[in-house]
């Protein structure tokens, strides 16, 4: 019995550690209203028209273009091509202005961009996990622009719950509750003067998290592709050297009862 019973606690943690089969992810793609020409335009409106996957439970009132609901161990990639491959109308495309994420110059708007040059995310997590993120500048769409983002983004955690957003206003990338959200707290962000920009947080904890994206000091209004990797945390070594122990115990007892 106490064999079977510490094979088991065994068990139990290397299946918390290394999953317990193939990692789900599922993209769904809000389509109300991205070809309006109006503001936010291409960003969409709430309630959204989801497509793809199951529409996030979400109730704030900023502009949410897309959701990605990831489980550790899962990646998944948010483009427009995905988006038309899941339904969406032929030109559907995610695109963002050249200075959404930060305005240029940079020394004399610290860490402001234009609000309604940027996208938003959403993000659901179902258990802790680090998470890698990649914004990209995309060229696989139907209306391939003529000019090229330089990417940044800042990932928040929480989803808006309030009724006060306004994205058409400054856009601060390294504050709490910006363009006038409630319930996002910021964690990290990242800008690049190339074409791509990736940034690692970790230890996540299950929840919901918002990505707000666009174009950094001045880089071309275009056409953006998000990449996400997650993988489980690791158990801390004095739970693997416990498990040891248990490993241990259960030898002992097994030669005992022989």
């Amino acid at each position: 019995m106490k064999l079977l019973s510490a094979v088991h606690t065994v068990a139990v943690l290397a299946a918390f550690t290394f999953g317990s089969g193939a990692a789900q992810a599922s993209v769904a793609y809000n389509t109300n209203g991205w070809d309006s020409g109006a503001f936010p335009g291409a960003s969409g409106y709430v309630p959204g028209t989801w497509i793809g996957s199951a529409a996030p439970a979400y109730t704030g009132k900023l502009n949410a273009v897309w959701y990605a609901d990831l489980s550790a161990g899962a990646s998944d990639v948010v483009s427009s091509g995905n988006a038309i491959g899941a339904g969406a109308d032929p030109l559907y495309e995610l695109a963002v202005g050249p200075m959404g994420w930060q305005r240029s110059p940079a020394a004399s708007y610290p860490h402001q961009g234009m609000g309604h040059g940027s996208d938003i995310g959403l993000i659901s997590l179902t258990s802790a996990a680090d998470l890698t993120i990649t914004v990209a500048a995309d060229s696989l769409t139907p209306l391939d622009l003529t000019t090229v983002i330089r990417p940044g983004f800042s990932l928040f955690q929480g989803w808006d719950t309030g009724t006060t957003a306004n994205q058409p206003v400054p856009y601060y990338n390294n504050q709490n509750n910006p363009l006038g959200t409630v319930g996002l707290t910021y964690l990290n962000g990242a800008g690049s003067t190339g074409t791509s920009v990736s940034l690692t947080f970790s230890n996540l904890a299950a929840g919901n998290y918002t990505l707000i994206l666009g174009g950094n000091a001045g880089g071309g209004h275009g056409l953006y592709s998000v990449t996400f990797a997650t993988s489980p945390v690791p158990l801390p070594a004095a739970v693997w050297l416990f498990s040891s122990v248990l490993m241990g115990f259960a030898w002992f007892g097994g030669r005992k009862a022989s």
